[in-house]
């Protein structure tokens, strides 16, 4: 989850995107012309099956590999090894602190993000553009990692809120809920690109783009707008690094 002339925006990157749902990016993709799709299902087809190959022939004549890659894929954990000092092989191990920061926090107490979409009253109808001035993809997966490209602040109605932060043209206040505007638009269109809201896992990271004076200094406090309403749907899984940039 950028800045349109004057209008605010943000960009997000989502973990553990359900590998269910790419059957619904899969019908987005029909609508290309052949030679594209062709070319792209060929490319990754062949970068998949590579790999596949190569990893196959270094278990049969590593050993010591193969068992390494069985402990991985039993216990999930990365076995990977690097040397050290002396130049011998050594296992990283990784500290409670790191392991706890990969475990994926859970949804909101209160029901799925599509449930609490429903309880907050949310209206998701009519924020999506319908003729989009870039050339883009709104939302691209990469394995279980999906990129959602930039917002705007598009009220139900398609208009859009403008003005500038620290002058006459809006107020701080105004701008929190302008951020809460984008991050309802996000949501609609992620909607739009998964099929469902209860296909994203998590939010791992929050670009947040302020159009602002070069004397205003509250950047995070206006783009709090957007992450406590991620917070708000998702729960616990909503709460994502992030940059408040103007």
């Amino acid at each position: 989850r950028q800045l349109v002339g004057r209008h605010a925006g943000a960009r997000t990157h989502l973990l553990g995107f359900d590998r269910t749902a790419h059957a619904h990016v899969a019908q987005q993709v029909a609508d290309m012309p052949t030679t594209h799709v062709l070319v792209a299902l060929s490319s990754v087809a062949f970068t998949a099956a590579s790999g596949h190959t190569l990893r196959a022939i270094r278990e049969r004549r590593d050993p010591a590999y193969a068992r390494r890659v069985r402990a991985r894929r039993q216990t999930g954990v990365a076995t990977r090894r690097t040397p050290n000092a002396r130049g011998a092989s050594v296992t990283p191990h990784a500290s409670p602190e790191i392991e706890a920061l990969r475990a994926c926090p859970p949804w909101h107490e209160e029901g799925s993000p599509e449930e609490r979409v429903v309880q907050l009253g949310l209206e998701l109808d009519g924020r999506i553009a319908t003729n989009p001035a870039g050339v883009f993809r709104p939302a691209v997966v990469v394995g279980d990692l999906a990129y959602v490209s930039g917002q705007v602040p598009r009220n139900t109605d398609g208009s859009l809120i403008v003005g500038k932060c620290g002058t006459e043209t809006m107020t701080e206040e105004q701008a929190v809920e302008a951020a809460r505007v984008v991050g309802i638009t996000m949501l609609a269109t992620m909607r739009q690109q998964f099929g469902s809201l209860d296909h994203v896992r998590q939010v791992v990271k929050v670009n947040g783009f302020v159009n602002c004076s070069s004397d205003f200094t509250k950047q995070p406090a206006v783009v709090n707008g957007l992450a406590n309403l991620l917070i708000e749907v998702f729960g616990p899984a909503g709460k994502a690094s992030r940059s408040a940039i103007g």
